[in-house]
């Protein structure tokens, strides 16, 4: 069996990862993972330290530290068992949360139909045409990437979404791969476009024995 790596994600300096329990399992000894709030807390206060070339200004470490708890608590819900990412570039930036998981294959569903369902390029609910572009990882070879503008329904703001979608087959073994994220401002996503694509090409499948050293590599 093969699971879902997104350790390399880790690495990349403008994305945090929100555990999707409290304590993080495997991580029972170390303190930012034991609650939302230890979390925020820590890495508000490395945002800063790391990412921003000039002091925080007064209680901007705490006002950070409010809104990485909002997240930290209010992200995961959105996509229930997805992992979470949080791109921010920058600590006064707004936290813009992506969404990366396995699909289950339904026996013989093309792979085709299957990406361009999972990354909604033929939606009909589109304030115009869905912009598909086929896009290459060395990890998972040619999938979908599918840029679109759509009209909410409780706010009717026009919203922007962005998925990538990937067919794995190894063996007996085979998942489609899928990225979701959407944001009400579509230069924030057009900004952060090239990070995006970034963190997508570092999310790979690994072979199960490969899992102690995912599991180690976090402590």
């Amino acid at each position: 069996m093969s699971w879902l790596n997104v350790k390399h994600a880790m690495n990349l300096s403008s994305w945090i990862r929100i555990p999707l329990m409290w304590p993080e399992p495997g991580l029972e000894d170390v303190k930012e993972a034991q609650t939302p709030e230890a979390w925020a807390r820590y890495f508000s206060e490395g945002l800063w330290a790391d990412l921003a070339p000039e002091k925080p200004g007064p209680g901007e470490v705490e006002l950070l530290t409010n809104i990485l708890l909002m997240y930290a608590v209010r992200a995961p819900a959105a996509y229930p068992d997805f992992e979470v990412f949080l791109h921010l570039p920058h600590p006064r930036e707004t936290p813009l949360p992506v969404y990366v998981d396995l699909v289950e294959i339904e026996e013989g569903e093309d792979r085709t139909r299957a990406l361009r369902e999972l990354t909604h390029a033929d939606a009909s609910y589109t304030v115009e045409p869905p912009i598909v572009e086929n896009f290459d990882s060395t990890h998972l070879g040619t999938g979908l990437r599918v840029l679109r503008y759509y009209q909410d329904e409780d706010s009717n703001e026009v919203h922007v979404g962005l998925r990538y979608a990937w067919r794995y087959e190894e063996g007996t073994e085979a998942a489609d791969v899928l990225i979701i994220l959407a944001d009400p401002d579509a230069g924030r996503i057009l900004r952060a476009l090239d990070d995006i694509d970034e963190l997508a090409r570092t999310v790979r499948i690994s072979p199960d024995e490969e899992a102690d050293a995912w599991n180690s590599s976090r402590t």
